[in-house]
């Protein structure tokens, strides 16, 4: 069984949030890694995703560290592998193509 990139999946749900009025960011720290992928910005909200391929569900150390820190200041990076997952962390409802 293929697992699907992990830039797929990101391409898919930016596409998707972007069509429902979601301003999307993709963030990169200066020297440093760990930094989440992608953030959603939308009626006063903000969704912090760090996207994975299919059938891996978790984060590399760095990265669960800069979750944790995050996590420390009321923010919760939500880390996914799948498109449903994340339109469900952006909006309650499944993915769709449009």
């Amino acid at each position: 069984m293929s697992r699907e990139l992990e830039s797929a999946i990101e391409d898919d749900v930016v596409a998707w949030a972007e069509n429902r009025g979601w301003l999307v960011r993709k963030m990169t720290y200066p020297g440093r890694r760990g930094c989440p992928d992608r953030w959603f910005f939308k009626a006063g909200q903000m969704r912090i995703i760090e996207f994975k391929r299919s059938g891996n569900i978790k984060a590399d150390p760095i990265q669960q560290r800069e979750h944790k820190r995050y996590e420390a200041v009321c923010f919760k990076v939500f880390v996914i592998n799948n498109r449903d997952e994340a339109c469900m962390a952006l909006e309650g409802t499944p993915y769709v193509r449009d």
